[in-house]
């Protein structure tokens, strides 16, 4: 494939991967990243990603970036959900949708958009369904019973298919596919990242209630952006990716699986213990990172839903063992971690 492409947020958990494996596929990849420091990095492991360094944020500072590209993989996102309140993030998210959006129409060669959503704006919300698939929308509407980062994906993801849909705004007329992606498991390329995994961040807190959840191998969700990039069946879609199904039990259990010495660098204030959510019910409240409002809490908690995707043909899963990923993301977490403490 000789198409030029760009990659933001390339240094992250996704994005490192996604790098990664358009270069292996033969595109002329750009990678774009807020820190100088960490674009040097990706260059040292992949020496054929031409890196650049700006902000979404700042039109000009990207502008070097994404001139003359084919294809551009949205990844990164500049809003922080844990900084501010459900208002704000708002209109903060339509500044930086308008800002970044405006940026990529202006380039006449930009013909295909992959976004990375999030299931967040898929399936939660009190909707009281038992399945759900890619025609759903999360109901955020009442920013006093949803978590912060449900509300950002959802406000996140409508007002891209907005932009992408208006012909006054997407004067180039780019062809928008947003993938729905939910938690994610496998190793992290870049020593940064590794705390992005979803094992990692359930079993980080002193306690955590258990509940079902979705995820998929991190390596699946970079090479499923690339089959959406080049699939035309994928656009104007939004596509889920969610092939592993556990329980934060499961996880706390391979945890401890670990050798003593990889468990104390992962988890240094130990392994969240892992309670009955049944019993937390009544009590739980809002803060708590995972409840939507108690009612939709429960429905993850008791496993009473599952997805069903419309679009199976659009991906085949190389990853389909929530073990092996697990553990593979885990271990090398705590190699990269072990040899990041021994060279201080």
């Amino acid at each position: 494939m000789s198409d030029t492409v760009l990659v933001t947020g390339a240094t992250g958990y996704i994005g490192a991967w996604l790098v990664q494996d358009l270069v292996h596929r033969g595109y002329h990849v750009r990678g774009l990243s807020r820190s100088q420091e960490k674009a040097d990095v990706l260059k040292q492991l992949i020496p054929e990603v031409e890196m650049y360094v700006g902000n979404i944020m700042d039109p000009a500072s990207v502008k070097p970036a994404l001139d003359g590209v084919d294809g551009v993989f949205s990844v990164a996102t500049a809003v922080d959900p844990n900084a501010q309140d459900a208002a704000t993030w708002r209109s903060d998210m339509a500044k930086e949708i308008d800002t970044w959006f405006t940026a990529i129409a202006a380039q006449p060669t930009v013909k295909r958009v992959i976004m990375t959503g999030s299931e967040s704006a898929m399936g939660w919300g009190d909707n009281d369904k038992a399945v759900y698939n890619e025609d759903d929308w999360s109901k955020v509407d009442d920013p006093h019973q949803y978590d912060a980062y449900i509300i950002l994906k959802a406000v996140e993801e409508k007002l891209a298919w907005d932009f992408a849909h208006d012909p006054s705004k997407n004067v180039n007329q780019f062809q928008l596919s947003v993938s729905l992606v939910s938690g994610i498991v496998g190793p992290a390329l870049t020593p940064w990242s590794i705390h992005h995994s979803s094992p990692l961040s359930f079993l980080s807190g002193p306690s955590v209630p258990d509940f079902k959840f979705y995820a998929s191998d991190v390596r699946d969700v970079a090479a499923q952006h690339v089959a959406l990039y080049e699939n035309p069946e994928a656009v104007d879609k939004r596509v889920l990716m969610n092939n592993l199904v556990a329980r934060v039990s499961t996880v706390a259990e391979l945890a401890k699986q670990l050798p003593l010495s990889e468990q104390q660098v992962l988890f240094p204030n130990g392994i969240a213990t892992v309670l009955d959510a049944k019993v937390l019910m009544p009590v739980l409240n809002l803060s708590y990172s995972y409840a939507v409002v108690t009612k939709n809490l429960a429905r993850h908690v008791g496993g009473q839903y599952t997805y069903q995707s419309l679009y199976p043909q659009l991906y085949r899963y190389q990853y389909t063992d929530f073990v092996q990923s697990t553990l593979d993301g885990l271990r090398l977490a705590a190699r990269q971690l072990l040899t990041s403490n021994a060279s201080l």
